[in-house]
C-alpha cells in the first residue's frame, strides 16, 4: 500500500491532493503515460472515481489499482491473511 501511495502522490495535484486530468497530463509522462489523449486520461479517472467528481483521491486510486491488477490484489489478500 505504501508503494501505491507513492505512485498516487507522483500523479496527484499537490494543491488538491487528488489526481485530475491536468495532473495526469503534467505528471503522467514521468510514469510512462505518454501520448495519451484527454479522452484516455479521463477514462483512467472515471475507472476509479467513486464520487463522480472527475478526480481521484488516494482511496479511489488504491481501489482502482487493486481492481485492475490481479497481482496487486493477490498480494493485498495474502498480506491480510498472514497478518
Amino acid at each position: 500500500m505504501e508503494e501505491l501511495a507513492k505512485g498516487f502522490h507522483l500523479l496527484a495535484d499537490p494543491s488538491s491532493v487528488t489526481i485530475t486530468l491536468q495532473s495526469l497530463k503534467t505528471n503522467g509522462p514521468w510514469l510512462g503515460l505518454l501520448h495519451m489523449s484527454d479522452s484516455d486520461l479521463r477514462a483512467i479517472i472515471q475507472l476509479g472515481d467513486s464520487k463522480c467528481r472527475g478526480e481521484l483521491d488516494l482511496h479511489d486510486f488504491c481501489v482502482a489499482m487493486l481492481r485492475t491488477s490481479p497481482e496487486l490484489m493477490a498480494l493485498a489478500l495474502s498480506s491480510l491473511c498472514s497478518g
